[in-house]
Order: structure tokens, then C-alpha cells, then sequence
């Protein structure tokens, strides 16, 4: 996803100084389109019974502030962290079971209103930081939607058990013989 979007400020770029200069509010009004296009292709993905990877960003609310950490007094001035906050409990695109799994592993980072907050600052750039948030949503939804580790049975853990047990008793035969072969070729001389 951070590709995608760092292909699109590089499409809406212009050099400035020999440097490049990123525009941001073409971008970020052309992620929050709400057309009669994107609406038929998020009802497409609602009646899907598993997340396919699409997020709609018009259910979504992205705020701004500014950062800390090192970057002088432009840490001060620009609004680069980014926090988007989803409601959980109205995201109809995410299947039910998906979601009881996300309150579960992320139960510290959902408020008491069923908010899920997630932030990013990692960069002096608002929309890298953007880019960087809907990866990690995108992430900790496909993460929620693997199924759990299943732990192995009785059987599985004797078996694993008894292996071990046989491993250590010819490590330990392997270095009596060895000891022997040595002994041996002390004694010849």
C-alpha cells in the first residue's frame, strides 16, 4: 500500500530547487472521493463474507497534529502524525468474526466509544504517514483474519517428547565412542 501511495505523490510532484516538492491536498482529496464508483465497489466488498484487502476510506477519519521527536522547530509547525480512527462496531466491510478477533489483539488501542486509533509518525512527511497507517490497518486486518494457532495435541507432544529423549541418548553414545577412539590412540603411542 505505501507504494501505491508514494507512486502518487511522485505523479502529482514537481521539482522545486532541484529537489522534489510533494503537493498533499491533491492526494488526499483523491483518496477521500466518495463517487458513485467507489460506493458500488465498497457494496461489492461488504456482501463478501472475508476481507479481500479494500478499505473504505470514506468510513474512515484521518486527523492530523504534530509530531515529536527530532526534527527541530518544523516538529512544531508542520502537522505530520497522522491518527486514523475507525468505528468498529459500524465497519460493515470487515466480517464479525474478524472483528471480535481485532478486539481481542488490539484490545489496548480501541477506546471505550469502539474507536480502533492508529497512528503513525515514523516520517517528517503527512502523507507517507497516511501511507504508513493504512498499511498497518491493512495489515492488522489480515493478521485478524488468519486463524488462530490451534495447540497440537497429547500425542503430538509425547511423539515430540520421545524424539528428543532418543536424540540426547545417541548424542550421548556418538560421544562415548568418540571418547573410546581417542583413549585408543593415546594408548598406541
Amino acid at each position: 500500500m505505501a507504494t501505491f501511495f508514494l507512486r502518487n505523490c511522485l505523479r502529482y510532484s514537481s521539482p522545486v530547487n532541484g529537489r522534489l516538492a510533494i503537493s498533499r491536498l491533491p492526494q488526499i482529496s483523491q483518496f477521500h472521493n466518495t463517487s458513485f464508483r467507489f460506493q458500488q465497489q465498497e457494496e461489492s466488498f461488504i456482501n463478501n463474507s472475508q476481507f479481500t484487502g479494500y478499505i473504505p476510506i470514506n468510513q474512515l477519519d484521518i486527523s492530523y497534529c504534530t509530531s515529536s521527536g527530532p526534527g527541530g522547530q518544523n516538529v512544531n509547525r508542520n502537522f505530520t502524525k497522522v491518527t486514523v480512527k475507525l468505528h468498529l462496531p459500524t465497519a460493515k466491510w470487515i466480517p464479525d468474526d474478524i472483528k471480535d478477533r481485532i478486539t481481542e489483539l488490539h484490545k489496548n488501542s480501541i477506546n471505550k466509544d469502539g474507536y480502533w486509533l492508529i497512528r503513525s509518525d515514523k516520517t517528517r512527511q503527512q502523507l507517507l504517514n497516511v501511507a504508513d497507517c493504512m498499511d498497518k490497518l491493512r495489515c492488522y486486518i489480515a493478521e485478524a483474519a488468519k486463524p488462530p494457532n490451534l495447540e497440537p495435541s497429547f500425542e503430538t507432544l509425547e511423539k515430540q517428547r520421545q524424539d528428543r529423549e532418543r536424540a540426547s541418548i545417541r548424542r550421548l553414545e556418538m560421544k562415548k565412542q568418540r571418547s573410546i577412539f581417542k583413549a585408543q590412540k593415546r594408548m598406541e603411542f
